[in-house]
């Protein structure tokens, strides 16, 4: 597991490391590091959950044609509070019951 340099994670919820402990597994069984690029850092849209602690983002470079499949895994493992979104160039993990939206 790495977290990219820059990014910031001062402040993450405990719900998001319990969610790369679960997902950690899944990527390694692609072939993909768990790389975290963006957390509370960068730039999002308004009222993104990454600037509460909500909210990171995955490195998918060597998940290639596995990375749907990957990210089917990961929804089943995380269950219904969180969502995971495949992007053109990462996997956006989010927790969001429905008490926070």
């Amino acid at each position: 597991m790495k977290i990219k340099a820059g990014v910031g994670v001062s402040g993450l919820r405990p719900e998001l490391v319990l969610a790369v402990i679960v997902v950690q597994p899944i990527l390694a069984k692609y072939n993909q590091e768990l790389v975290i690029t963006s957390a509370i850092d960068s730039k999002h849209s308004v009222g993104s959950l990454h600037y509460v602690g909500l909210a990171l983002d995955l490195r998918t470079w060597n998940l290639g044609n596995d990375a749907g499949t990957c990210v089917h895994e990961m929804k089943d493992a995380l269950g219904g509070e969180y969502d995971v979104v495949l992007e053109s160039d990462h996997i956006h993990l989010e927790y969001q019951p429905e008490h926070i939206a």
